[in-house]
């Protein structure tokens, strides 16, 4: 036991290192990328967007990203691998009471999928109205003096105010439909639970197992439902990272300034 404890706190302690330089590695490039894409992009489009918005896909968006991959990832490979255990363990047990802990994964997967479908449109709306409000912040306080001197104050608290609004909406559902994941797949491994005791309840009276295995199995069940649970929370959170992706790719993929002609001419 002792080695096993040994080795599962140094797997452990290198799966943390090695997703660090992951994350960082993925986000430094992600910012080296979108900083040298801005010096090719053409005033058109600094004219036609806000600077806040650029500001916080390089800075908001990015840090989504890093935040969701240094956590997220590492939780779905610990979750991954202890499933593998339980089910290993379960099968030792008795194959039919596995097989219905099993049947239970396509109710855990069709309520995580329509929970992620609808909380990605939210995670897209909070990260889009984020960019907003941080682009009117700069926006006001950069140009305060302007602001102060013809009188928009009570204009740019407004408009404020509907953006803050808008990002509290987004923000607000995208959080409720991540915390709604955790309570439904705990309902669908109790039901699997109440089969598990019934079903082992009649192989007991049967004589198929003992009164020991069906405790043990119910406790790995139990134990099998949690990392489920997990991964399904987990990927629901990465639609924010998706979001958060999808807009620092939507900058990398502008039309760049097309580059001088090989006949041109320098002017001094």
């Amino acid at each position: 036991l002792l080695a096993v404890f040994l080795l599962s706190a140094f797997s452990t302690f290198a799966m943390q290192f090695i997703m660090s330089g992951v994350a960082q590695e993925t986000v430094f490039t992600l910012r080296r990328e979108v900083d040298e894409k801005l010096a090719r992009l053409p005033l058109r489009y600094f004219d036609s967007g806000s600077n806040g918005d650029i500001l916080s896909r390089m800075t908001n968006d990015i840090d989504t990203v890093s935040s969701t991959l240094q956590q997220s990832l590492t939780q779905i490979i610990t979750a991954l691998l202890q499933m593998i255990g339980y089910v290993w363990m379960m099968v030792s047990i008795n194959g039919v009471l596995t097989g219905i802990v099993l049947a239970t994964l396509p109710f855990y997967a069709a309520a995580a999928l329509r929970i992620a479908k609808r909380a990605q449109a939210c995670f897209a709306g909070q990260q889009k109205a984020l960019g907003s409000l941080s682009g009117h912040a700069e926006e006001m306080f950069a140009g305060h003096t302007v602001v102060k001197a013809f009188g928009r104050e009570p204009d740019s608290i407004r408009a404020f105010e509907a953006e803050n609004k808008d990002l509290y909406e987004s923000g607000w559902k995208a959080q409720f439909l991540s915390g709604a994941v955790t309570p439904l797949m705990n309902f669908i491994g109790n039901v699997g639970y109440v089969l598990i005791a019934v079903v082992g309840g009649v192989f007991v009276t049967a004589n198929r197992l003992g009164l020991g295995d069906v405790v043990a199995f119910i406790s790995y069940s139990k134990s099998f439902s949690q990392p489920v649970s997990s991964v399904a929370s987990i990927a629901n959170v990465l639609q924010s990272a998706a979001a958060g992706a999808e807009r620092v790719f939507e900058l990398l993929d502008e039309p760049e300034e097309i580059p001088d002609g090989p006949g041109a001419v320098s002017l001094n």
